[in-house]
């Protein structure tokens, strides 16, 4: 029986370390931490001020968040599937005299309720944030800021990017504005006193780049110098031919299936004046931002 009893002991720790090893959470990104350098231009082109709510996805050591609450006094959440990095983040964070403006918690960044970020900053993989993107397309506002250091995501191009050279290495930073979602069939009009001028918009979107046209007393138009920032949209609208339809220059904010702003409009003797216009989306015309249209 003692000759027996001695195989039995060593199989338990390899048993018992099979089974730790099975608990383990996988890794989706190595951990590299950022350059201070690399951080301090990531804050600087989200513009990241006082008044933000900054998420870090993948925070390893918390640097990113805790850097932004010394210099700005930015309040953060990091988020990290690894306990060891949490635990460190924590005590850096209060190294740093900032556990008041921060906070970690240990959790699966594919699983994070993050719809209340102004500002998220990532440093994954380009796979990685792919995977990730219909999550942010989905929980964030128009208007929120991406910042990323390195990694892409491939045909959502960015708004802005920088170039970081330490050590002859080179590092890059992307930057993301999350587009209000303007796709879809909408109805709208203006009015002029008594005078109501009804307008037809059909509006395609490839992220942060819309495109369409207008139709307008029986006229179609294709709109020009279209620009989506956040919530808010620009268009100009214009007869290529030598009609009497005026030149139409729209500014708007979407929220939701509305949308109103203000329309300049510029006859053809170079009179002008500026109307308030307003406009309704068929819901049922919208189309989903985390899937390609083109």
């Amino acid at each position: 029986m003692k000759r027996l009893s001695f195989p039995l002991l060593g199989l338990i720790p390899v048993f018992l370390f099979g089974q730790l090893y099975l608990q383990e959470k996988p890794l989706d990104v190595p951990y590299v931490p950022s350059k201070p350098e690399v951080v301090a231009t990531m804050l600087r082109m989200a513009k990241v001020t006082k008044d933000d709510l900054l998420y870090d996805l993948g925070c390893g050591d918390g640097r990113i968040v805790i850097t932004a609450a010394e210099l700005y006094g930015t309040r953060g959440v990091g988020i990290d599937i690894d306990p060891d990095r949490i635990q460190e983040s924590k005590e850096n964070a209060t190294k740093a005299n900032v556990g008041h403006l921060v906070k970690f918690q240990e959790q699966d960044i594919f699983q994070a309720d993050f719809h209340e970020a102004t500002v998220v900053s990532l440093y994954l993989l380009t796979s990685v944030n792919l995977r990730l993107r219909p999550n942010l397309l989905a929980q964030l506002r128009p208007g929120t800021r991406i910042v990323s250091h390195n990694y892409a995501m491939d045909t959502w191009k960015s708004d802005d990017s920088a170039l970081v050279m330490i050590n002859e290495t080179t590092h890059n930073v992307y930057l993301w504005i999350v587009p209000a979602n303007v796709s879809g069939a909408w109805e709208g009009a203006w009015t002029d006193g008594s005078r109501k001028t009804a307008f037809g918009l059909e509006l395609e979107q490839h992220f942060q780049w819309p495109s369409g046209k207008i139709k307008l007393g029986g006229s179609e138009m294709l709109l020009a110098d279209i620009r989506l920032v956040g919530d808010t949209l620009e268009f100009t609208a214009e007869a290529e031919d030598d009609s009497k339809i005026p030149k139409m220059v729209f500014t708007g904010r979407v929220a939701g299936n509305e949308m109103q702003g203000t329309v300049e409009v510029k006859t053809k003797d170079g009179r002008g004046s500026q109307r308030q216009w307003k406009a309704k989306r068929n819901p049922l015309s919208m189309k989903s931002l985390s899937v390609e249209q083109r």
